[in-house]
């Protein structure tokens, strides 16, 4: 299970450090989209893309990281696709990014609720 948590972990960590790094840039792609109080989206979505793997490789609160990154994944999906994402689940060929995040949701799902693992914060107490 550690292994398969590593994996989802190095999907999100690397970009959410990115937008660490570069957060007035990702802040301002945001207001571009028209999002509002962009600022405030940014600092949620940074904080779930950075936080939630490093929780999700330490194995802390497995439920409400799952949800978190599902979250995640979800915001960023809609706000990739808007309301075009059922007209890309009808055109397979041209929607693999978009079948990409339902299989990291996927994923996220069975971490929500078959738990950490023998590998977590929580089974090593």
């Amino acid at each position: 299970m550690f292994f398969g948590r590593l994996l989802v972990a190095a999907l999100f960590l690397p970009s959410g450090f990115n937008k660490l790094m570069a957060f007035s840039t990702f802040a301002s792609s945001l207001a571009a989209k028209g999002m509002p109080y962009p600022t405030v989206i940014a600092g949620i979505m940074v904080a779930a893309e950075f936080l939630g793997p490093l929780a999700l490789l330490i194995g802390l609160w497995p439920r409400w990281t799952a949800l978190a990154l599902i979250g995640f994944t979800g915001a960023s999906l809609w706000m990739s696709y808007g309301q075009t994402g059922l007209n890309m689940l009808l055109r397979p060929q041209q929607s693999v990014e978009l079948y990409e995040r339902l299989a990291i949701v996927g994923g996220l799902l069975f971490y929500f609720t078959s738990g950490p693992g023998g590998w977590s914060r929580t089974s090593l107490r």
